[in-house]
């Protein structure tokens, strides 16, 4: 394996835990009723990570 191949390899593996970690958070909104929370978590980075240390995704 190349330097290249591990590199997209890791690539690939941190999108797909970065989309799980999304889909958490989002499902847990739904589910708590703040879908004005999924509206601005979209639009602001800091807040996105507010509400992953509330809901302790990490």
């Amino acid at each position: 394996m190349t330097l290249v191949m591990r590199d997209q390899e890791n690539q690939e593996i941190g999108k797909k835990i970065g989309e799980t970690r999304v889909r958490t958070l989002v499902e847990k909104l739904i589910a708590d009723g703040r879908y004005e929370d999924i509206e601005k978590m979209v639009k602001d980075e800091e807040y996105l990570q507010e509400l992953y240390e509330e809901y302790g995704i990490i």
